[in-house]
Parts: structure tokens; sequence; C-alpha cells
């Protein structure tokens, strides 16, 4: 099995108002695999997995805060995995795709991902916790939403303003998640994108075998609702 963590929204808040887009009634998706299948329809005619043609679309783009313009259904929603997370990181609203913290527009890109890979691959790739759990062990691939900044809070370290302590951050973090670090990689470029990933990886090892949903069914039921239709960040316990 391919184990592979990527760091974006795999789907949207449903479960705090019992639904993606409020008060579309039959135009708003009902699954997350729907959702995807939506979101890459819309801009099909967009390339490189770009998701921002919903922000040209009259109604939708009222439920986004974009560079476009700030929706009128806008709200800094989250979804039940963020609400847990809170404990020691959450991630930024997904309908907000302005600013530093304008997640949405990889979220987007990421939804269109799935959505191909998904129909390429069928059964030989699991998107995990949508797909059937049953499914989980058999498969060739298995992708899962990951969230960097929460396995630094999670083990106890800060991961904002790295500059000037990459070093001692990443050993302290990775020491906790049972690795040392051992690489030549060079530390203290301006996006911490290799410092995210190794500790990434580390988490992921350390996860797989406790994480509910993974290792074991859900066992709460609100938890494995949400979870099909909202997605679960791969530690969040």
């Amino acid at each position: 099995m391919i184990f592979v963590g990527i760091d974006f929204a795999f789907s949207y808040p449903y479960v705090d108002i019992n639904d993606f887009f409020p008060d579309l009634n039959d135009c708003s998706p009902k699954t997350a695999k729907t959702l995807w299948a939506m979101i890459d329809n819309i801009n099909k005619e967009k390339d490189d997995l770009y998701g921002g043609g919903i922000w040209n679309d009259k109604v939708f783009r009222e439920y986004y805060n974009s560079p476009i313009k700030r929706g009128k259904y806008f709200k800094s929603r989250r979804r039940l995995t963020e609400l847990v997370a809170r404990k020691y990181r959450a991630p930024s609203p997904t309908f907000n795709c302005v600013g530093p913290a304008g997640v949405g527009t990889g979220t987007l890109a990421g939804m269109r991902f799935i959505n191909k890979i998904k129909n390429l691959l069928k059964t030989k790739c699991h998107i995990w916790p949508f797909d059937p759990y049953k499914n989980l062990l058999s498969s060739k691939i298995v992708i899962a939403e990951i969230f960097p900044s929460f396995y630094f809070h999670y083990s106890g370290q800060n991961s904002m303003s790295k500059k000037g302590r990459e070093k001692k951050l990443l050993s302290n973090t990775l020491k906790f998640y049972n690795h040392n670090f051992s690489s030549t990689l060079s530390l203290g470029n301006n996006d911490n994108d290799d410092m995210d990933a190794i500790v990434s990886c580390a988490a992921l090892k350390y996860f797989v075998d406790k994480q509910a949903g993974f290792s074991h069914p859900f066992a709460s039921k609100e938890i494995l609702k949400a979870s099909r239709l909202e997605g679960w960040i791969l530690g969040v316990n």
C-alpha cells in the first residue's frame, strides 16, 4: 500500500447546517463525491486543476470570500474535524480564498484532483475516510488529509515563527514522533515546506495504527457521518 498525505481540505462543512451550500435545495451536492464532481465540472475549462472558476458563477460565488467579491452567504463555517482539532490547532475556514489564511483556493484545486484520480483509479485508490472502511486495506493507494501545523502543536511545539529555530524545532518535533533528523537537507527556507513534509511523514507513521476510522472504525455515529461528508484530518482523534 502507498500511503499519501496531502495538505488541503478534502471537503466543505456540512453537518453544522446539514448542507454544503444552504438554500440551494436540489442544486446543492448531497455527498462529497458529487461535490468534487461539481467543482471539477464548473472549472473544466481551467488548466492545472485551477478551481477559481467557481468565483465567476453567479450562484456559487456568493458562498465564498474570493478575490472577486465577498459573497453575501459567506460565513466562517467549520468542519467537525476542524472543531475537534482546535484543542491543538485548527485550520482556516475552507470558504475563505483571500489572504494568508485563504486555504479555500487550494481546497478547490484539491477537490478537482481527488475527483480526477478517483475516476481514473476507482477502487485501486482509497480516499480516506470517504470510501467504505471495508475497502481500506485492499486498496493499492490510500490518500488522506493532513495538516502539518497541527502535528507540530500536537507534539507540544509551536509551528509559528520558525525563523532561526528550524533545526531545534524539527528535532524536538520528530523526537515526539519517534524519529530523528539525520538529513543534509537545508533548513531555513522562506516557506518551510520541506520541514512540514518531514514532520508530516513522521506523523503519518505515528498515527497510522492509532487513528480512529483507520486502524479501527469510528465509534461515534456523529463523527462517522461527518467524516463521510466533510472528511477528517489524519491525527485528529
